[in-house]
């Protein structure tokens, strides 16, 4: 005799399930028509409505059949009661996992890329303007400088004398008085016009017309 609990067949003078200790050759009532059915009817003899019996089970150790009810053994494929297949496969649409990088990666990738090699350019640029900065301002340059400006004074000074008249007319280029007219002013005239970046010839014209005093050749 099978049992309605576990499906086991037992000897037919059995009462009880040696397995799973459920009573054998239990009548169900039909909860439609209230008739006696045998116990392993699924379905009542006299109005067709599905029997329903309260069956015991250990959560994890049975599996129900989707169609009769029946508990199952984990490893049941069919249920041994109506053959309804217990496992199966969905066929539902899997997502499709990408093969690679999406196209919005990549993009971020670039973008991050090329925003490091406008920092990294900007970065050597600043550099290089401090450096040059820093050389250009040095003393060593700010001497030369110095050196250049008043060798270019001496130049034009040297071909004049001073025009303040009361040194006796000394060389311009050696002359340090600090008259009107005298050779301070015209060295700083001689300086700022040089400033201005007018040639040597072009002071020389300047401070003739204004000073005079040239010295002829």
């Amino acid at each position: 005799m099978k049992c309605n609990q576990c499906g086991l067949e037992n000897p037919k003078q059995s009462k009880f399930c040696r397995k799973c200790g459920e009573p054998l050759g239990a009548h169900l009532r039909c909860p439609q028509c209230g008739s006696e059915n045998l116990g392993d009817s699924l379905f009542c003899t006299q109005c067709g409505g599905r029997l329903s019996r309260i069956q015991k089970s250990i959560k994890g150790t049975k599996r129900k059949c989707r169609a009769c009810g029946h508990f199952n053994e984990l490893d049941a494929l069919f249920c041994v009661v109506c053959g309804e297949e217990i496992i199966s496969v969905p066929k539902g649409n899997f997502k499709r996992q990408s093969a690679g990088p999406s196209y919005k990666t990549i993009a971020l990738l670039i973008g991050t890329v090329f925003l490091l090699g406008i920092f990294v350019k900007l970065g050597t640029t600043l550099f290089k303007e401090e450096k040059g900065s820093r050389s250009s301002s040095s003393p060593s340059s700010v001497s030369r400088s110095i050196k250049l400006d008043e060798a270019q004074v001496l130049a034009v000074a040297k071909n004049f004398k001073c025009a303040c008249g009361g040194c006796g007319e000394l060389p311009l280029a050696t002359c340090e008085c600090d008259m009107p007219m005298g050779a301070v002013e015209e060295k700083r005239f001689i300086r700022e016009k040089l400033a201005e970046g007018l040639s040597t010839e072009q002071v020389i014209e300047l401070l003739d017309e204004k000073y005079g005093h040239r010295v002829k050749d």
